[in-house]
């Protein structure tokens, strides 16, 4: 979410200290700092809000909040610190709400405002977050939004057909055009804002306005918005036209209904302040609940969780800052959430919110005392056995993607249009993995490309364990045995498990379902001795394509095949990448060699010339000494 320094200075009567503190607090105590952008006069700061805390955190006001605990700076002004009226009522206006979707619907009546440019202050604080300027009254609303978290919206009143708005489901089939001309399509699982006189669509509830009541300069009189929507029919309504923006983000990440009322009278507030008019009066169809739980702790635990010797007053010191009335009986702490923060239910939250305002520095890391093995992984401990039997026959491991564009079991929200199934098998995705390497065999220097994978597949009756084997022989060797590596792979598993596998392989691939096959074997009681691995050290390798050469001659009397490799090598030049004997034999007494050779740069692709030139030094040389090309 991005921050502006200048509306954070607001809450503190500009007493803040310089952005580049505030940077340092947030990342150590609050949440992490994507970028930090100096903008006319103000800075920006894009602030990576966790999940768990977006429901009070994507706004200003909540992110003032935070900084003032950790920086023991209470906030000068608070829009949470009263309780809003929203009075004077009015008749004027009637709302109507007829959905599950919109538990709260709270509206101003507003007249004589004179739409216009916004003053340079609103345009400035806009731009810092990204915001284009439209007019005073959207700017004012964008403005609340970004301070409070909760969405409003303004419609123009001169243009319903009654002072009335409706708040309902949507029909099948029916559609609006939004703000930005675009024209959505709804079904019955959305919810949308209606003129209560005609019952004609004019926003999509939680989401964007509509064009129908749009404010324009023409405008006079306003109903304004600020209402409370049901956060995952917002999400998936959102998601289904594609149309997220700043107010559905909010909606969908859980903001509580008690902020309708505190965002509403501060953008009335506004609006009255830089496009005059006048306030008819209010509307709601909620009330306020406040329903906040105490939650308990004891100060053991806490000490306990984060690893530190905390006495009751340093507990108490951050919960002064916080503002959290709490209570103590003997070593149990009893504190009551403020209505803003719902993610405050267990006595973990509390532990966190202690532990990183105090500072996860002074956290000293232990290590764990050893504990005995109780219990062993019947899964595990196989799959294991699999693993290193298969390692040892010469196969590599891949890990592939549980997701297909098409299979069995069909996702119900897919994660893209080409991962909308699960894997019903691994062949397929063996298949293409194998396609994806082969061309590679060369440059890793291998005969053939032998994988295998062991994971989980879905079907309708259930999900289970699976492995799979791939061999695919590049072409230009002399022996393509793909069957009979894959046996080899197989064998060595058997071997390992002892017992025989229901194995099948068509076209180098073979697959055979690994659960029924660990539930018959006999329930391991401990695990082997591990066996530290050889330490393997990283290389770069080249993005650019290579290209291989054969070379086979007729060696003469003397030479060996080191002999000969290190003389091709030095011919080779720096572009060799590998050298690979691939075939030797003796006919007549005089011995015959074939070596494969790879050629690649780091920093281009080569020409032709550029693999030419080596090969014919290789030539010349081997002539030199004596050997006969073939």
């Amino acid at each position: 979410m991005k921050i502006s320094y200048n509306i954070l200075n607001t809450f503190f009567d500009g007493k803040l200290p310089a952005p580049a503190v505030l940077e340092e607090a947030f990342t150590f105590h609050s949440w992490e700092i994507d970028e930090v952008i100096e903008k006319d006069g103000d800075t920006m700061f894009d602030v990576k809000v966790l999940p768990d805390k977006s429901a009070w955190a994507l706004s200003h006001r909540g992110v003032a909040k935070d900084l003032s605990v950790v920086l023991g700076m209470p906030l000068a002004h608070d829009l949470f610190t009263h309780m809003p009226s929203l009075s004077p009522r009015t008749d004027a206006l009637s709302v109507r709400v007829d959905t599950p979707l919109c538990d709260r619907y709270a509206a101003a009546y507003v007249t004589g405002v004179v739409v216009g440019p916004s003053p340079e202050w609103l345009v400035k604080s806009l731009a810092t977050l990204g915001q284009r300027s439209i007019n005073n009254i959207v700017d004012a609303t964008n403005y609340v939004m970004f301070m409070t978290g909760q969405p409003l919206h303004a419609f123009d009143a001169g243009k319903l057909s009654a002072l009335s708005i409706g708040v309902r489901t949507a029909r099948d089939g029916e559609k609006i055009t939004t703000l930005t001309g675009d024209v959505c399509e709804f079904s019955s699982q959305d919810a949308l804002i209606v003129d209560g006189g005609n019952d004609t669509p004019l926003g999509i509830a939680g989401i964007k306005g509509g064009k129908v009541a749009e404010v324009d300069q023409k405008t006079t009189d306003l109903v304004i918005e600020s209402a409370h929507f049901n956060a995952v029919s917002t999400r998936k309504t959102a998601q289904r036209l594609k149309l997220r923006t700043d107010a559905s983000v909010r909606y969908e990440n859980g903001i509580v209904s008690d902020v309708v009322p505190y965002a509403l009278e501060e953008v009335v507030r506004v609006i009255l302040e830089i496009a005059r008019g006048s306030l008819v009066g209010y509307v709601d169809t909620g009330t306020d609940r406040r329903m906040c739980t105490n939650v308990f702790v004891s100060l053991s635990k806490i000490n306990s969780v984060l690893g530190l010797s905390l006495s009751q007053d340093d507990v108490e010191k951050i919960l002064v800052r916080f503002g959290y009335p709490y209570t103590w009986s003997g070593d149990v702490l009893s504190i009551i959430p403020p209505f803003e923060r719902p993610d405050l239910v267990i006595a973990e939250d509390i532990i966190e919110e202690i532990g990183r305002m105090h500072g996860y520095d002074h956290v000293v890391s232990v290590t764990p005392s050893p504990l005995p093995l109780t219990e062993i992984n019947t899964t595990f401990y196989y799959t294991d056995m699999v693993r290193r039997a298969l390692q040892d026959a010469g196969f590599s491991e891949i890990f592939t993607s549980s997701f297909r564009a098409h299979d069995v079991v069909k996702l119900k929200n897919a994660l893209a249009s080409d991962k909308g199934y699960l894997r019903s098998a691994l062949a397929e995705n063996m298949k293409e993995a194998l396609a994806r390497n082969a061309p590679n065999a060369d440059l890793l220097g291998v005969r053939e490309i032998a994988t295998f994978e062991v994971g989980t597949v879905f079907t309708q009756s259930g999900q289970h364990l699976s492995l799979a084997l791939g061999v695919s022989s590049p072409s230009g060797y002399k022996a393509k045995n793909d069957e009979a590596i894959l046996k080899r792979g197989m064998t060595a598993v058997e071997t390992a498990l002892g017992v025989a596998l229901p194995w099948t392989s068509n076209a180098g691939i073979a697959e055979v379902a690994l659960s029924p096959v660990f539930m018959a074997l006999p329930v391991p009681t401990a695990y082997a001795q591990f066996e530290k691995t050889p330490d393997i050290t990283y290389r770069s390798f080249s993005q650019y394509p290579f290209a291989s050469r054969d070379v086979a001659f007729w060696s003469p009397q003397g030479k060996t095949e080191e002999e000969l490799a290190a003389l091709i090598k030095e011919m080779g030049g720096a572009l060799l990448m590998r050298l690979d004997l691939f075939d030797r034999f003796e006919k007549e007494g005089r011995v015959s060699y074939a070596f494969r050779l790879v050629f690649q740069s780091f920093e281009k692709t080569l020409t032709e010339e550029e693999i030419t030139l080596p090969m014919e030094q290789i030539y010349t040389k081997l002539k030199e000494i004596g050997c006969e090309v073939r």
